[in-house]
């Protein structure tokens, strides 16, 4: 039992990271806010659900550019990670 489960989460940590290396890639070459908008981009087309409200949300707490790119693409990672898990069981 506990082999399936550290299973599942191994998967969710590796998709997690594919879609991190993949959104990095997509943004390369640009900092800051520029960055979170190309970021943001890249998430609406692989299928976030909701990636405008979660920019959206994110603007709204954010301390400095720099850091609202890196929060909002390890939340939006892990958000689709999640996805597509679940769509794998179905």
């Amino acid at each position: 039992m506990t082999q399936v489960i550290k299973k599942k989460i191994l998967d969710i940590e590796t998709l997690y990271e594919q879609q991190i290396k993949k959104a990095r890639q997509a943004s390369r070459n640009l900092t800051g806010y520029e960055r979170a908008i190309k970021i943001c981009a890249y998430f609406e087309s692989v299928g976030h659900p909701h990636p405008d409200y979660t920019f959206n949300q994110l603007a709204m707490n954010r301390y400095s550019d720099r850091q609202f790119a890196i929060d909002l693409m390890k939340n939006m990672a892990y958000l689709v990670a999640v996805n597509l898990q679940i769509e794998s069981f179905a």
